[in-house]
């Protein structure tokens, strides 16, 4: 009895298994694996919030320069949520902060600020109060053909230091950021109270 080779049997296709769906109770055991690490992660995050800790959401339409310039965009748009505590100060500060910026450059190109800082209040003003903070961090997104525009910049990134000073009423506040010796950035914020 000939044995067939290859070339004459005719095997059925079986197909690719990319197109095969997943058995419904892998799914379901991926879904309950996923909800159990964030259930085991979610006690772990509550510690990095304390008593009095808050979250302050920023936004400023635009900078003004010091000097003008065509390639400058009008709005930058930078959105900015921060962490506030009284933990982890020093220089006499009142609280600490850690967040993140979200923004339009001066030449219109998506960058990101990731930053640590310290904040005083300086005094009672118009029914609110006067502060001042200091951040550092990293700036991301001066690219070609714009990256000499900012010291220290490589690969795109540079270590940068932004002071601000403000005005709070409440939850509400204004403030202006100096953006080195390249001009100011308004804004507004909103402050949420996270744990009492």
């Amino acid at each position: 009895m000939p044995i067939p080779t290859t070339s004459q049997a005719s095997w059925p296709a079986v197909p690719p298994r990319a197109n095969v769906p997943a058995p419904r109770a892998s799914r379901l055991t991926a879904i309950a694996l996923g909800a159990a690490l964030l259930a085991s992660a979610a006690p772990a995050c509550a510690q990095w919030i304390a008593p009095g800790d808050q979250f302050r959401a920023s936004y400023g339409p635009s900078a003004w320069h010091f000097s003008g310039s065509a390639e400058h965009v009008r709005y930058n748009h930078m959105v900015s949520g921060e962490l506030l505590t009284k933990r982890w100060t020093f220089w006499g500060a009142e609280r600490s902060l850690a967040g993140l910026a979200l923004l339009d450059n001066s030449f219109g190109q998506f960058s990101q600020y990731l930053y640590v800082g310290q904040e005083w209040d300086l005094a009672k003003f118009a029914g609110g109060e006067l502060f001042v903070n200091a951040t550092f961090g990293l700036l991301h997104g001066y690219k070609e053909p714009y990256e000499d525009k900012i010291p220290f910049n490589r690969f795109g990134i540079a270590p940068v230091i932004i002071p601000t000073v403000g005005w709070r009423y409440g939850p509400f506040s204004a403030f202006a950021s100096v953006l080195g010796a390249n001009g100011f950035l308004f804004g507004a914020s909103w402050t949420f109270d996270l744990a009492r």
